[in-house]
This record gives C-alpha cells, structure tokens and sequence, in this order.
C-alpha cells in the first residue's frame, strides 16, 4: 500500500479547534477504494497542493482505513457499511459515474458527493476512444488479427465509414467531441435527445436532431449508433431490442457510456441472428469482465476494459479537477459539482 509521507492527517472531529492559518495547513487522508485504474492516486498526488496522505484500499472490509475524509471509488459499490465503517466525510469520485454510491446514505449521513464533469480532456479521450472501437469494427479488426498470424495477406475486407449515418444518441460533452471529429470522415449525423433544437444541430455538426419521442425515425435511417447517455435510474436499460432492431440491418453498437444502459439479452439476439453486425463495448455489465464470458469470443465483438477515459490529458484534468475540491474541502470552502 503506497502512502504520501506525512505525520498528520484530518479526523472526522479535526475542524472543531482549528481556524484562520491553521485551517489552511489541515492535512486530508484519501483513500481510492478498489484496485482498479491503478494510475488514479499517482496523478491526484502530482496535483494536490498540500502534503496529504493518499491511500489505496483493497475492498477487503477487515483492511479498511478508518477516519477517512475523502474517498475516492474506483469502480467499486460504496454504501452504508463503508461510509460508517471507514467514517468517510467527503465522497468525490475521479470522473462521471456515480452510479456504484449510494446516495440516500451520503445523503442521511449528510456526506457530500461531488464527480467531475466529462468535458474537455475526458471528453475528448472517451470520443478518440469511439470512434476507435467504430474503425476496429468496420475493418474487423480480431480478423485481422487472425489473419496475420496465419500469414494471409489482404484480407478481411473492411467497410468504409464514409457515407454511414451515424446517431449520436444523447447529446452532451462528449457527443460534441465525437461529432467535431468524426465529421471528417465524410459520414451523416443524426442527434437523438430529450430536447432538440435547431441550436443543437449547429453545435454538433448534425445534419438532424431527433427528440427520443421519434426514435424509430431516427434509428431507421442509422447504420452506426453511438451511445453517450448519462446513466440514472431513469435511463437504466434505455436500449431494448426494440430499438436494436429499429436499426438499418447489419447496423453497429458503440458503447462509451455505461452498460446498463442497454439490455444484454437484447443485444445478443441482434448479434446472433446478425442484426446487429457487430458491437464495440468499452462498458460491461459486470465490471471485470469474466474471461469466459461468452460475448467476449464473438468475432463480431470488440470490447476495451473501461478505458474509453483513461488518457494522460484526461487523467491530469480530472485530477486537477477533484484536487482543486479536495482543497476546497480541507478549507471548508464551497464544493464544485456536488450532485446533492
């Protein structure tokens, strides 16, 4: 377990005799639940201005620190047990997704929730990271790979992306992203939102926006669906097969949002009968995916280990973005992008 090399660090009671300079000096311990994305605390160390102490925990309950003041999920579930069993004070996740905190318990044990939005660097890496999975499908990219160990040249044959339709389906930082860059590429854009606009088909680059009322007009007419919806209970399995199969037959499935967002059984019945030509995942339902899941074999299937994010511009933003908080709340100033 590596740890900053410090000699305080804040208590749960830690604010009751402190104030003015001596407040300013208050030292936080951190702690990153979970052992994945395994570069997080190196990058939150290089960006905090103070000398506090960051921890890694490895989700094992009986190792757990105690007196936490700010923990940081890492993909992993953090609820009632956790908050009281590590004392946790400040929740502040390293990106977008809240949805593994359970936030009636913060909200009952008054523990503050703070993400930090998908704009700028984050958005970017995760709309380089789409339209990647869109070209690993489009020139079947584990065929290829196959091929060049068996020593056959030029094949398979590839697909052309210019001239696809491609629906952007949720309209947010990162769809601008992926729309500024994939317009290049000579291809058909189509929005599919709550609330469209003619602003929002100048903004990003459509040549028509769709509200989700129309989504078969939308859908009908896409070879490509990009998917960039934030996920809540609300849009939790927003894609059934429905909407799969209102999709141009031989459509393609790209998933840089979060997986339950998508109905798995759904997905599987598009890709069996072909429907569906082929999905790019950088999201799974369970998260490692098992390795001998049976989605994972499929040629037709590319999937990423939630990396879509994981770039050094992105990294060094987002933790640029959750020091400045951390500060924030060693000060008792005023927290950013507190969901509640």
């Amino acid at each position: 377990m590596q740890t900053c090399n410090i000699s305080v660090f804040c208590r749960r009671d830690a604010f009751a005799d402190i104030s003015g300079e001596a407040l300013r000096q208050v030292n936080m311990r951190i702690v990153f639940c979970g052992t994945d994305f395994p570069e997080m605390p190196d990058y939150l160390r290089q960006a905090l201005e103070g000398d506090h102490e960051v921890l890694r925990w490895n989700g094992y309950m009986r190792d757990m620190p105690s007196n936490i003041d700010v923990l940081i999920p890492c993909a992993y579930r953090v609820g009632p047990e956790e908050m009281d069993r590590g004392k946790v004070r400040f929740i502040q996740q390293f990106g977008v997704g809240l949805d593994g905190v359970d936030l009636d318990a913060a909200r009952s044990r008054s523990i503050p929730v703070a993400n930090v939005p998908a704009t700028g660097g984050n958005a970017d890496s995760v709309a380089e990271h789409a339209i990647l999975l869109t070209l690993m499908l489009l020139r079947h990219s584990k065929q290829a790979g196959e091929n060049l160990a068996r020593g056959i040249l030029g094949a398979p044959v590839g697909t052309a992306l210019a001239g696809r339709t491609i629906c952007l389906y949720g309209l947010g930082s990162v769809a601008r992203s992926i729309a500024t860059r994939i317009r290049s590429f000579d291809v058909r854009l189509l929005g599919l939102t709550r609330t469209p606009s003619p602003a929002k088909v100048s903004q990003f680059h459509l040549d028509r926006c769709y509200s989700v009322e129309s989504a078969q007009a939308c859908l009908s007419q896409s070879d490509i669906l990009v998917v960039c919806v934030k996920h809540t209970a609300e849009t939790a399995g927003l894609i059934q097969e429905r909407q799969l199969r209102w999709l141009r037959p031989g459509a393609l499935l790209i998933n840089v949002a979060r997986a339950g967002l998508i109905d798995r059984n759904g997905l599987e019945a598009c890709l069996a009968d072909g429907h569906i030509a082929g999905a790019g995942l950088d999201v799974f339902w369970n998260e490692p995916a098992n390795c001998d899941d049976p989605l994972l074999k499929l040629p037709q299937v590319v999937l990423t280990p939630h990396i879509a994010g994981i770039t050094d511009r992105s990294l060094a933003e987002i933790a640029r973005l959750a020091a400045d908080n951390i500060e924030r709340f060693s000060k008792r100033q005023p927290l950013l992008n507190v969901v509640q």
